[in-house]
């Protein structure tokens, strides 16, 4: 099974998605370990909050411009497309 990941960022107000961007399988280890995703899902299969810490240090390693005090982020599994 091919899973590919985001950081997502809600809106605090709405709670809708808003922003997103790829996470480079290059990073998943250290996103997937910032993230605190349990050794029973190796896949990271689940939604799972990111701390300011955490999505600061992901936004400094995939050069994102990346508000993340405005929103409340997430890493989160997406279908690749073919």
């Amino acid at each position: 099974m091919k899973v590919d990941h985001i950081v997502a960022g809600y809106d605090k107000g709405t709670e809708r998605l808003t922003i997103e961007h790829d996470v480079p399988a290059s990073l998943f280890a250290e996103v997937r370990s910032l993230a605190q995703v349990p050794d029973t899902d190796q896949l990271a299969l689940s939604s799972y909050p990111l701390s300011l810490s955490a999505i600061r240090r992901i936004a400094s390693q995939i050069a994102a411009p990346l508000n993340v005090d405005a929103y409340d982020w997430y890493l989160e599994p997406v279908t690749p497309e073919s």
